[in-house]
């Protein structure tokens, strides 16, 4: 019988998918990561091994089973994984770019924009403090609207572009940076990124991270956005110089920031935390039923198709 592990604990409706196959799961029950030497026990005798971003999976765990037919990594990500190690050794590797996650994702910086631009916590801490003194025309927290506002986004893949979609319910105008033209239904113009940080009144981060968007938001793209503008990264932690951030943020060179996803994740930087004009989440993106439960499925019915021998729909090096 063939059998899967995996390092994430699943829903029960990803490892009916697996069981319904007769496949054997040995799967990772609880709710923490496991260390590198517990993945490379478990997988010693394993056809197969699903993950998740928090997971890393680099080639010293692939060496420990080479033989494995694939990976199966539950988020729209990858650079957990030594993909190059896993394609010199045949084992295909998948991810999850499922429409709920990508959904969820944008979602969630939208709803980040809304809360930091109106100042919602500095509101509900004063509501709860019982600190309002009554409705006046000059108001207490100097929010500002976002409609007819200037919205960058920088990487306009999938979820990239429905954050595009949303923000046109805002009458936004909106502004791109990609290393590509995209055909799209939403009336977004492609501009570089010193354009977009000169322009924008909101700049939300949603590329991919590799080697070359490593601090892609340094101390000198903070100073090149308005004094007034919002910064927003729901993409990868490390596209972010989270100390440059902080100065940008203490010498009022940006208005405020929201993280969810952070440099030294799962460390959450100490000075941000402290500061209040910014939003801290902890890598809620997809963090939705919907969406995770989709991801898992689909993470599930990728192992079961490549240890069946069917075509798979997600593989990310082939």
């Amino acid at each position: 019988m063939p059998q899967v592990y995996s390092s994430v604990k699943l829903p029960d409706s990803a490892v009916k998918i697996i069981e319904d196959q007769n496949i054997e799961l040995n799967m990772h029950e609880k709710l923490t990561t496991p260390d590198q030497d517990q993945i490379i026990e478990n997988i010693k005798n394993a056809d197969g091994l699903i993950t998740g971003v928090n997971v890393q999976v680099p080639a010293e765990v692939i060496h420990a089973n080479p033989d494995m037919k694939m990976i199966a990594n539950v988020g729209a990500g990858f650079n957990n994984i030594d993909i190059e190690e896993a394609k010199k050794h045949n084992i295909a590797v998948t991810n999850t770019p499922v429409h709920k996650s990508v959904a969820s994702t944008a979602e969630l910086a939208v709803t980040l924009m809304l809360t930091l631009s109106r100042r919602v916590l500095p509101g509900h801490e004063m509501a709860v403090k019982n600190e309002f003194d009554g409705w006046q025309v000059m108001g207490y927290l100097g929010g500002s609207q976002v409609i007819g506002k200037t919205l960058a986004i920088v990487g306009f893949g999938q979820i990239g572009q429905y954050i595009g979609k949303l923000a046109q319910a805002f009458d936004m105008k909106i502004l791109y940076v990609d290393h590509e033209e995209k055909e799209t239904e939403i009336n977004a113009e492609k501009v570089t990124l010193k354009e977009a940080l000169k322009e924008a009144d909101y700049v939300i981060a949603q590329m991919n991270y590799n080697e070359t968007s490593h601090h892609l938001f340094s101390k000198k793209e903070f100073e090149q956005m308005k004094d007034t503008a919002y910064f927003i990264n729901t993409a990868r932690g490390r596209v972010v110089d989270e100390e440059a951030l902080y100065e940008a943020l203490e010498n009022k060179e940006i208005q405020a920031a929201a993280l969810d996803v952070h440099e030294k994740e799962p460390h959450i930087n100490e000075k941000l935390a402290k500061l209040d004009n910014v939003i801290l989440t902890p890598h809620i993106g997809n963090d939705t039923f919907e969406a995770r439960d989709q991801m898992a499925e689909t993470a599930a019915d990728q192992a079961v198709k490549a240890l069946t021998g069917q075509a798979l729909d997600h593989q990310v090096n082939k």
